[in-house]
């Protein structure tokens, strides 16, 4: 059992206190900036992070909201306070009202909140930042290696935030500028491709794990360097403790049946097809025309637009979900 009337905590204990299973999260929060390692600047000389009872008290309560602030909401769409009270009013983002120390506010249910983001495009064009370093050309699970051993040493990133983390084949986080000090690199440049514009994404699901060696991983090798993240969303959800990974239709120079049966094991939607030259992964999206006036056109385009849609098609899946 943890002592909490100790002032320094680990951030094991942290995640105890916290009832989270991941690290990454608590990752999360120091780049968010709910929490503040009392040793952030020179973490090195302990080894590890070190927090502040107080503090983590404090984001437990600060978890206890009954919902996200108005401006949890603004930050996380990447809009204003105004803008997400005036989708609140119009009825098109889900709130409740309730007294929060002392003072009555709007709340928004966190599920309400992904539905709005899945149905609507708002902000700006979403980040890569979470899952792709670009100035440092780092990307989440990318493999990294030590050569210059009898036996061959392998690490995967396993953060992209301030700081860069990675674990090992021993099973050891450590930071980016650690990792390369010890003599390991990248084991591929990611190189920037063209945007591809067929339209949809293939969907597969992994699940986290702390294997630098982990199959699974090999598929994000293969992706980055096919596609790089231009072409690429990850979404994280710690509640399954898994990742989604959506990728634009591909064609892999790849021709191992070993291949195809590890992405088939771990596809979601969309279609895998071993070809001539390689493996086509294809999405699942067929396109449907519809012909309408041109005055119909134009008031489908305006509600659209009202609604923070991108198009008409887009306009058009949203209704045919809402049925």
């Amino acid at each position: 059992m943890i002592d909490y009337h100790h002032k320094v905590i680990t951030i094991e204990d942290v995640m105890k206190m916290l009832s989270i299973s991941s690290k990454k999260t608590i990752y999360t929060y120091i780049q968010q900036g709910k929490l503040q390692p009392i040793n952030k600047d020179d973490w090195h000389i302990e080894g590890r992070y070190e927090f502040d009872t107080e503090d983590v008290i404090r984001l437990q309560e600060e978890l206890k909201k009954p919902g996200l602030t108005t401006k949890e909401v603004a930050q996380q769409l990447d809009i204003s306070v105004t803008t997400v009270n005036k989708y609140i009013k119009q009825g098109l983002l889900p709130a409740f009202q309730e007294e929060y120390r002392g003072i009555n506010c709007y709340f928004v249910h966190e599920e309400d909140l992904d539905e709005f983001k899945r149905t609507h495009e708002v902000g700006r064009k979403p980040s890569k930042r979470h899952f792709y370093d670009a100035e440092q050309n780092i990307a989440l699970f990318q493999l990294f290696v030590k050569k210059r051993e009898e036996k061959e040493q392998f690490a995967r990133i396993i953060s992209v935030e301030d700081p860069i983390i990675a674990i090992t084949d021993q099973h050891e986080e450590v930071t980016l500028e650690a990792l390369l000090n010890r003599g390991f690199e990248a084991a591929y440049e990611i190189e920037p491709k063209k945007a591809i514009t067929k339209e949809g994404y293939a969907t597969f699901a992994f699940k986290q794990t702390a294997y630098a060696k982990s199959q699974l991983y090999k598929l994000m090798d293969v992706f980055y360097q096919y596609l790089s993240p231009t072409n690429m969303r990850i979404t994280p959800q710690e509640e399954n403790e898994q990742f989604i990974i959506e990728i634009k239709p591909v064609l892999l120079m790849e021709a191992s049946q070993e291949l195809v049966e590890l992405l088939d094991s771990v596809l979601v939607s969309g279609k895998v097809n071993k070809r001539s030259r390689g493996i086509y992964i294809d999405s699942d999206v067929e396109v449907i025309r519809v012909k309408v006036s041109g005055d119909l056109k134009k008031e489908l385009e305006h509600k659209a637009k009202e609604l923070g849609k991108r198009s008409i098609e887009e306009l058009f899946l949203y209704a045919v979900q809402k049925l």
